[in-house]
């Protein structure tokens, strides 16, 4: 592969993928479910954060695990091991949902839109709003993707009757 005229890549094997009217709805659901990576990523330095005493946050990460952490802050230096288990396994959870997503599973949407709303519930009964609203628009983001993978699965379908799953390019 060479670069062309005005630093545009040429080859014969770039022109399917340009024409391909599914790449626009694979972007749309890789941009859904990157959602998930970032929560993860920031609820995992949330919660080194909480671990060390800092006074701030990100507002994009898990109520369940500042939960968890501020019942274990309270245990002392002792009871950090079950917060920390705890987050790790909802942080594996959304890594999971997003490389599932990312692969074109509407069911990993699925499942990691209803975690993370019930999440905002908790959210919402702790009175935490902004942090609720925030959950609001991440999962607006989410649904996007999913209905991206959705979209992308009837297209494959259309063309190759009988595929459950699509193949990306």
């Amino acid at each position: 592969m060479s670069l062309g005229p005005g630093g545009s890549a040429s080859g014969a094997f770039l022109q399917p993928a340009a024409s391909d009217p599914r790449v626009p709805v694979i972007l749309r659901m890789r941009r859904g479910a990157g959602w998930f990576l970032t929560i993860a990523i920031l609820s995992g330095i949330n919660s080194l954060l909480e671990i060390f005493g800092a006074k701030i946050r990100f507002i994009f990460g898990l109520g369940i695990t500042q939960l968890v952490d501020a019942i274990g802050h309270g245990g002392g230096q002792n009871g950090m091991f079950v917060p920390v288990a705890v987050d790790g396994i909802f942080i594996v959870m959304l890594i999971l949902c997003s490389k599932w997503a990312k692969a074109g599973s509407p069911g990993a949407f699925l499942g990691g839109m209803i975690a993370y709303a019930l999440d905002g519930v908790l959210l919402l009964l702790f009175s935490m709003w902004l942090d609720a609203a925030v959950h609001a628009y991440a999962l607006y983001m989410i649904w996007q993707g999913y209905a991206a993978a959705r979209e992308l699965v009837q297209m494959q379908q259309a063309a190759q009757p009988g595929l459950s799953q699509p193949t990306l390019p």
